[in-house]
């Protein structure tokens, strides 16, 4: 977890009230139901995860009332700072007993909870397990990658690809295409079908499942969350969100593995926010078009930054993926 010191931290001086208050002056924060008016105090959440903020001390730094505070967070990250808190601490615990071989009480302590009874029942309550059976069955994943996206990527899962209302700045962005190529990659999915409109809503609930799924079966994830789109109509959008996992990982119950295919591949970085994604999209359309390539396979984006890490819509990366048929 990266630290931040005080200077820089909305709640870098959670003991001193009038410090506090002016550190909200400095950093000012307009609460609405806006995703983008809240990131910067998600990414404060996610750094204080081991010590959370209150809701008063939240709605302090967003210079609204406590009640206003939680009605226009919850709207917008689909959960409460209460919920999103305590989610925040389980899982730093669940990487923590997989890749260390500290006490379950001393991991309980570290991630802010007061008593082993309080963390092993609402660890239980989220995972379905308790934490030495989560211990046990996911202890032949310590060393892969599985730990720190348990711990890192769980905040924002719901996150990846919503609309933040921001004006495009500057002159039309260019894109370097590459043209690479890729090994297959196995991916654990769950179909979804959207409008355009309602893609972020649908990812919402998709990628959080497969993230769950993964974390309390012992599944190793061993990358970023991604969202292959199987159909794309003028009306209805078919996509497959998930993670890249081994090669021979079952599936269960509503989930599938998924094989995206290799071979040569057009891929491009989209940097700034999820809305002006279809220019990345076009532009490498174009670009095969023009290379003599009359089908292609399914295209997927790769979501390479995490919003509660990134406050900052204007730097989210994002890679397009158009394999050639």
């Amino acid at each position: 977890i990266r630290k931040r010191g005080p200077a820089t931290s909305l709640f870098g001086h959670r003991k001193n009230g009038q410090a506090r208050r002016m550190a909200a002056c400095q950093h000012p924060v307009v609460v609405s139901a806006s995703l983008s008016s809240l990131l910067p105090l998600l990414h404060e959440m996610v750094v204080e995860r081991r010590s959370p903020p209150s809701l008063a001390e939240l709605a302090e730094a967003a210079n609204r009332s406590p009640s206003h505070f939680q009605r226009a967070f919850k709207a917008a990250i689909r959960e409460s700072p209460k919920q999103l808190s305590r989610r925040l601490q389980l899982e730093l615990a669940a990487a923590a007993l997989i890749e260390t071989d500290a006490s379950v009480l001393r991991i309980a302590l570290d991630v802010g909870f007061e008593s082993h009874e309080g963390f092993t029942r609402a660890f239980r309550a989220h995972f379905g397990q308790s934490p030495t059976q989560l211990r046990s069955s996911q202890r032949a994943l310590r060393g892969t990658p599985h730990a720190a996206f348990l711990a890192h990527l769980g905040p924002c899962l719901s996150l990846f690809r919503a609309t933040v209302q921001k004006p495009p700045v500057g002159k039309p962005v260019t894109y370097d295409i590459e043209i690479l190529e890729r090994e297959p990659e196995t991916l654990l999915i769950q179909h979804a079908t959207a409008t355009h409109a309602t893609i972020a809503e649908a990812l919402a609930k998709a990628l959080p499942a497969v993230f769950n799924h993964c974390a309390t079966k012992g599944i190793a994830m061993l990358g970023v969350p991604t969202v292959v789109y199987t159909h794309w109509g003028p009306g209805v959008v078919r996509l497959a969100a998930g993670l890249p996992v081994a090669p021979d990982t079952k599936a269960e119950g509503d989930f599938e593995v998924f094989s995206y295919p290799g071979g040569t591949t057009f891929a491009a970085v989209h940097v700034g926010p999820y809305d002006s994604l279809s220019n990345a999209h076009a532009a490498i359309e174009e670009r095969l078009v023009s290379a003599g390539h009359a089908s292609w396979g399914p295209a997927r984006e790769v979501y390479l930054t995490d919003p509660g890490e990134v406050p900052d819509p204007a730097d989210w990366k994002t890679q397009i993926l158009y394999p050639v048929r």
